[in-house]
């Protein structure tokens, strides 16, 4: 049986492993000409439990993350979280853990400078892609070619999967800057300020673990044009003197979806996964530990039915729907949520945002959960500090946020609800009840 992986995403190379251990015929089709030109020439951060997911150690020159301040989008204000380093995320070079994800995939073959344009679709059923224009057949197409994906798009046209909004798209420019070494280092080394310029988004100034760099990130929802990036870089660089004018390393712009996970992501001959698929962390946009996780339960659901003997239902939509439900039983769900969250969040006016971050309503650890991707699960008690913390003037806002907190858990509980077989009225209903939430 023959598997394509459109894209040598984090979660296609992952699949690709672990479904070409158990026998099966995986070919990957990368359009970057070589290893070496894929991913972006940066650091992520992933989870401290990501490795023992994998089963490999954290790769040389991966480093704990330093704690982030905070800056408040309508003054200097800035508000510190803390967290003990045992605890921190790594960072870790994009490119040195893409040769630990293609060493691991060494029983696939991976073909680059091969560009997927589309799938070959038969009687509703994908039966192969097109790579550099012939066809090629398999019996599952995992799409792994990130949120603009072809195969994803025609998929949609065709009214397989559902579709995204602008807004829900992140458009981020990212880059390494020589630092200005006439500047002694600055108070707060790992800087976000959020909504940067009133603006819906955040931009960032890090003096990197490398002392010559800066990590500068500015990003917006829906769209980042020239004018907006270069006002917004000197913005910066008036608040952030330590960045200097030579870009070293980075320097693009990437669209990241940041919304809650598709509620189709299968289709008879056909799965996405990663960005196509929209498993991100809707307040952060990191998607590598949420993709390795999805892999992961895609390479179950099929070998569930092999070792029944279904090998002519293992790529049925049938048999796929059950990784859908996976990955909403094991982080779907909590996304959904946390979507919520971050949507209207974005909606709030800058002084009650500012308000929200330096006074002391947000806890140490409430603040660590939502910039971790974390729900809040507020107690009696801490309802009642709140209360006092907010105020007779502030009463009104605490009663938003309640009301907030109260549809984020709704949205939590009507994810958890996913049919667990494939039933199309069904399904229907379920995703038409989730998706009124976001509208």
């Amino acid at each position: 049986m023959k598997v394509i992986v459109a894209g040598a995403g984090i979660g296609g190379l992952v699949a690709a492993a672990a479904l070409a251990e158990c026998g099966l015929q995986v070919t990957v089709y990368e359009k970057a000409q070589s290893e070496d030109d894929m991913r972006y020439d940066w650091h992520d951060d992933v989870e401290k439990e990501y490795f023992e997911l994998l089963g490999v150690k954290p790769p040389e020159g991966a480093f704990r993350k330093k704690n982030w301040s905070f800056a408040s989008p309508c003054s200097d204000k800035v508000r510190r979280y803390y967290q003990e380093e045992k605890d921190a995320d790594f960072s870790v070079e994009r490119r040195a853990l893409n040769r630990i994800l293609i060493e691991k995939a060494k029983n696939a073959e991976i073909e680059f400078a091969s560009t997927v344009t589309s799938p070959v679709i038969r009687d509703g059923i994908v039966t192969g892609v097109v790579v550099n224009g012939r066809k090629e057949e398999a019996d599952l197409v995992i799409d792994s070619a990130g949120i603009f994906s072809r195969i994803r798009r025609a998929l949609v046209k065709e009214g397989l999967l559902p579709d995204f909004r602008k807004e829900e798209i992140f458009m981020a420019y990212r880059a390494f800057f020589e630092r200005n070494k006439s500047i002694p280092d600055p108070e707060y080394t790992n800087k976000v300020y959020l909504k940067h310029q009133g603006q819906n988004g955040i931009s960032w100034a890090i003096l990197d673990n490398d002392p010559n760099m800066v990590d500068v990130l500015i990003g917006r929802i829906g769209e980042l044009d020239d004018e907006t990036l270069a006002d917004a870089l000197t913005c910066l660089r008036k608040e952030n003197p330590i960045i200097g004018e030579k870009v070293l390393r980075g320097g693009i712009k990437v669209a990241i979806p940041v919304r809650y996970p598709a509620t189709r992501t299968v289709a008879d001959g056909y799965v996405s996964i990663g960005d196509a698929a929209f498993l991100t962390i809707p307040m952060l946009g990191s998607g590598i530990a949420s993709s390795t996780k999805a892999a992961f339960l895609l390479s179950e659901t099929v070998k569930e039915a092999l070792a029944a003997g279904e090998r002519q239902k293992a790529f049925s939509k049938e048999n796929l729907w059950k990784y859908q439900v996976k990955i909403y039983r094991l982080f779907g769900a909590e996304h959904c949520g946390l979507d919520i969250l971050k949507r209207n969040v974005l909606k709030m006016d800058v002084n009650t945002l500012e308000w929200m971050l330096v006074s002391d309503i947000l806890t140490n650890e409430e603040i660590g959960k939502l910039a971790g991707g974390g729900m809040l699960n507020v107690s009696f008690k801490e309802i009642l500090r709140k209360i006092k913390v907010a105020g007779i003037k502030r009463l009104g806002v605490l009663l938003e946020l309640n009301g907030l907190l109260n549809k984020s858990k709704k949205a939590y509980r009507i994810a958890k609800k996913i049919p667990v077989e494939y039933d199309g009225r069904r399904i229907d209903e379920w995703e038409k009840s989730l998706n009124s939430l976001y509208e």
